[in-house]
């Protein structure tokens, strides 16, 4: 056997193994694409379980414009069946879910929820596609693979003359180059794959867990109104009512009613402009900002002896777009995460504060430290962090020294000046 042949046989258990990764690849992307799926069904269907019990309607009160409160409400589109009808053929983008509305009712009805599946979903779906067509490339080289080698130990046994030894390791040397360099070009696509693959997962987490702290937050308003403002507005209206029986019998009491009345009234005002100052698109960004960062920190600090220290200027809030609120957010994360779970701080200091033209934040912590020399491969997440400040034009800068703790300083222009 040539030496030919050998290389051949060599590349061909190449492609067997690559098959094998990319077929065992393959089996893993469509569990994770149906447990997203499943994921993001589960999750719409409590949240439209959650809206039903504070916007409750009888079954035969479900008219188009219940279906449309209820669709914006989530960001989904509501259809209803009625009886035998029939509902709307399902599209292959979304997902679904149904529901019976009125258990026993009739005629039945059946609620079917649809909405647009999540990016990872369809970001594993496009991955699995790229697999498929790998598969198909690595078959067809295989195949074209065992012919030539099939071809030339044929011409090795009829008695071909053999090249001379010096081209044929030249020849070796170069298919060899050739493949470790599309190896190496394959494995830092790879990298910058996962590396994106990583960042829109965290960002639709986040994007996902605002959304819903939105709809806490108006299910939760609609509870206060009801049983806060509604029912001192109705006190107020039995107050007029009984003073107007006392006008005729009893002025001075019908006047110490009304007096009551009035005081009960201003009252309901100051909370009623409580509310809508509450709601300002500025409190609610400085609220969410905050408690963003409070929740992970909860959530990171469980069981643990841990302290922070956290400062926020609500104007500086206020002065970030959203999309520089949410890539701060993802930098202040990544950077709690990594005090805590590589530098094992135990007190950790969040500041963000604005000066005439930038707002900063400040990460600091009391942890081991490291050689900032060596941050690329200790895997502190800098390059995640550079890639979202270069998303917002902000500048990212990282201090540290083994056995001094570390520093991480996000630097963002402002963009939207105060009116």
């Amino acid at each position: 056997m040539n030496s030919l042949t050998r290389l051949i046989g060599y590349s061909l258990l190449l492609l067997l193994v690559f098959l094998a990764a990319t077929v065992g690849a393959q089996s893993w992307l469509r569990r994770q694409t149906h447990r997203l799926r499943a994921e993001a069904i589960d999750s719409r269907r409590a949240q439209f379980e959650a809206v039903l019990s504070a916007v409750p309607r009888p079954p035969d009160k479900w008219d188009d414009a219940y279906l449309r409160q209820l669709g914006e409400m989530l960001g989904v589109t509501v259809t209803l069946q009625v009886g035998d009808a029939t509902l709307p053929s399902r599209d292959a983008g979304l997902l679904y879910f149904e529901r019976e509305i009125g258990h026993g009712a009739a005629p039945p009805r059946m609620a079917r929820v649809a909405f647009l599946a999540p990016p990872t979903s369809r970001l594993l779906a496009t991955y699995q596609q790229v697999t498929v067509g790998l598969m198909l490339f690595g078959g067809i080289l295989l195949v074209a693979g065992a012919f030539f080698a099939m071809l030339n130990w044929r011409v090795a046994d009829s008695g071909g003359t053999s090249p001379p030894m010096h081209a044929r390791s030249r020849a070796e040397m170069g298919s060899l180059e050739h493949l470790a360099r599309t190896s190496v070009a394959r494995g830092e696509q790879l990298d910058l794959e996962r590396d994106g693959r990583r960042l829109a997962e965290q960002d639709a987490l986040l994007k996902q867990q605002l959304l819903n702290q939105s709809l806490e937050g108006k299910i939760r308003l609609g509870n206060d109104l009801h049983d806060g403002i509604i029912q001192s507005l109705y006190a107020s209206g039995l107050t007029i009512e009984s003073a107007r029986a006392l006008a005729r019998t009893d002025p001075a009491e019908a006047d110490r009613h009304l007096a009551q009345c009035l005081q009960h009234l201003n009252a309901t005002i100051r909370d009623v402009r409580n509310y809508i100052t509450g709601l300002a698109p500025e409190s609610l960004r400085r609220a969410g900002f905050a408690q963003a960062i409070e929740s992970h920190i909860t959530e990171l600090g469980a069981g643990r002896n841990l302290r922070f220290d956290l400062k926020f200027d609500d104007e500086a809030i206020a002065r970030l777009t959203p999309a520089q609120t949410t890539e701060a957010l993802q930098v202040a994360r990544e950077a709690i995460s990594n005090a805590l779970r590589h530098g094992g701080a135990s007190f950790v200091t969040v500041r963000l504060h604005q000066s005439d033209r930038e707002v900063g934040l400040l990460v600091q912590d009391n942890g081991v430290g490291f050689d900032p020399a060596s941050l690329e491969k200790s895997g502190h997440g800098l390059g995640n962090m550079q890639t979202r400040a270069s998303r917002i034009g902000a500048s990212v800068r990282v201090e540290s020294q083994p056995g001094s703790g570390t520093r991480v300083i996000l630097t963002l222009p402002l963009l939207n000046q105060p009116v």
